[in-house]
Parts: structure tokens; C-alpha cells; sequence
């Protein structure tokens, strides 16, 4: 028997770690905390903080950082949950092929791109065949990486993902911005000096926009003024409808609605020169395995 075989079994076969337990730890790790998991019931959060002892016993590594409470995940334990986690979805992924079903394929992004990019395609991959469970996850750029290497998630859209052994990514074509004024006002050829006049919604923590913005507001003597933060452009243009704000919506949304929008959206000269970048990234090893998947990335590539 090789050395590793031996180190497993050894291992395995303590009281102190099963499926359980590392379940337990998965749910803590995901999240934050055991108070998290908790919710409250101390019975619950008095179990859990014996499942991870006992596995931090016989694993011999540290699974919470207990310096400041609440206790946090270590590295490690993020580690092991991950692993769990891909041990899980490949049991089930397997029960359900020999059940004959499918196992739901899993996509994440913002809300819009999840409308504007995920939810097309699903109806184009869906349209006239087997039934497919799909699941949709609104999540932020470092989230979409998590799951990807994770494998709790199967396709990705965000700017900045990045590719390793485990994840692919593709760059998809770039976009900008479109100003759309609030209901009842018109565009004319004032140009940026049309922001002096109303206050704007804004996503939050978009320093990149904003300062491009600021540059062109400064060189014609505009001052822009934020009238909402929202974390999501859904928020945004329903906050700037019901207030009567301007607003900046992304080129990919604008153009499915330019029947509806193109009256109100404002000319700003050089808004164009501001492109981002969207990456479509995907697990490899989930692809390889889930035919179903690889034909949901060649769709959003435009492949067929």
C-alpha cells in the first residue's frame, strides 16, 4: 500500500472527521462564521464548535482563527470546504446520470448581465429540448472566481476573472456607457454641461467610471453631482425613474431597450472612450466532464 493510501486510511478511519463534520465545516466557511451558521440557537453553534474541534484534533491543523471573535475560517478550512464541496457535487452529479437526470448547470454574474447575457442564451440552449435546471447566482467579480474554483459554480461573466490551471477565460466584447435623462426630459446638444443640471445615479465603488467621468466634468467646468449610489444598475435606473435622476447605463442593456431609451439619452462627447471589459470564465474540469456546459460557453462566445 503507498505511503499516501496509508496517511488516508489512517485518517479516515479516526472518529473525528466524516462527511458530517467537513459538511459542517463547509457551511461555516461559506458563511463567515459559526454564529453565522447559528443564527442564535446555541445548541446548533455548541454542535458545530465540537464538529470542527474534533476535526481540528484529528487533522492536527487549526480550522478557526479564534485571535478575535467571531471566529473566522482559516486557509486551510477554506481549503477543505472547497474540497468537500467538489467531492458532493460529483457524487450527485454521477447519482443523477444513473437516475437519467441532468444536473442543474449553475451560472453567476451581476443581475444585468445575468438578464442581458445568461438568460438569452439559456433560452437558446433550452428552446425544443430536454429540460435543464438552471441556477442563477448575482454575484460580485471575486465571488464568480471563488465559485469557479470551487466548482459550486460552472460559468462565469466579469470583468477582471483570471485564468489558471483550474479556470478558463476568454475576454468578450467590451462596452461603455449611455446617459439616459429622467422621464419627460429630452436630450439636446449641451453635452456634458447637461450634468449641471441634474444629479445622477451611481453604482457604488466604481472608481474607475467615476474618475473618467470627474476628468471630463473638470475639463468643461461641470461639477457632477451624485444623487443616489446603488450596488446593482437594476437599483439604479428604478431609483432614478421613481426620483427623476439621470442615470448611466451599460451599452449591453441600453441596446435591448433603445426603443424605449433612445429619446431620453443625453450626447456626452468622448463618453465612448471609456470601454470595459467583460471575461466569460468557466471551471475545466467541469466542462470536460458536462457536455451540457461546454455547449453554454461556445453560445455566449457566439460559437455553435
Amino acid at each position: 500500500m503507498a505511503y499516501d493510501s496509508v496517511v488516508m486510511f489512517s485518517i479516515f478511519s479516526k472518529d473525528g472527521i466524516s462527511l458530517d463534520r467537513l459538511l459542517s465545516l463547509k457551511k461555516v466557511v461559506e458563511s463567515g462564521s459559526i454564529t453565522g451558521v447559528a443564527e442564535g440557537n446555541a445548541n446548533l453553534q455548541s454542535q458545530l464548535s465540537k464538529q470542527i474541534g474534533d476535526l481540528e484534533k484529528t487533522l492536527g491543523m487549526q480550522l478557526l482563527d479564534r485571535a478575535r471573535k467571531p471566529y473566522s475560517p482559516t486557509e486551510a478550512a477554506r481549503r477543505l470546504a472547497d474540497a468537500c464541496g467538489r467531492f458532493v457535487r460529483e457524487v450527485e452529479e454521477i447519482a443523477a446520470e444513473e437516475s437519467g437526470l441532468q444536473s442543474p448547470i449553475t451560472v453567476g454574474a451581476g443581475e444585468v448581465v445575468i438578464r442581458e447575457f445568461f438568460i438569452p442564451q439559456i433560452g437558446r440552449q433550452k428552446r425544443g429540448k430536454a429540460a435543464v435546471k438552471w441556477v442563477t447566482r448575482n454575484l460580485r467579480r471575486k465571488k464568480v472566481q471563488e465559485g469557479l474554483e470551487a466548482e459550486w459554480l460552472d460559468v462565469g461573466i466579469a470583468s477582471n476573472l483570471k485564468g489558471n490551471g483550474i479556470v478558463e477565460v476568454v475576454s468578450l466584447p467590451g462596452y461603455g456607457f449611455k446617459l439616459l435623462l429622467p422621464e419627460g426630459e429630452e436630450p439636446d446638444r449641451s453635452g456634458w454641461a447637461r450634468l449641471a443640471e441634474m444629479p445622477v445615479a451611481m453604482l457604488d465603488g466604481d472608481a474607475g467610471f467615476r474618475q473618467f467621468l470627474a476628468g471630463h466634468c473638470s475639463k468643461q467646468s461641470v461639477e457632477l453631482k451624485v444623487g443616489a449610489e446603488c450596488t446593482s444598475f437594476p437599483q439604479a435606473v428604478d431609483l432614478a425613474e421613481e426620483v427623476g435622476l439621470a442615470v448611466f447605463v451599460p451599452e449591453y442593456w441600453w441596446k435591448r431597450r433603445n426603443k424605449i431609451w433612445a429619446s431620453r439619452t443625453q450626447k456626452l462627447p468622448g463618453l465612448e472612450e471609456f470601454q470595459r471589459e467583460f471575461h466569460l470564465g468557466w471551471n475545466r474540469k467541469v466542462v470536460e466532464r458536462r457536455p451540457e456546459v461546454a455547449a453554454m460557453v461556445k453560445g455566449l462566445q457566439g460559437k455553435r
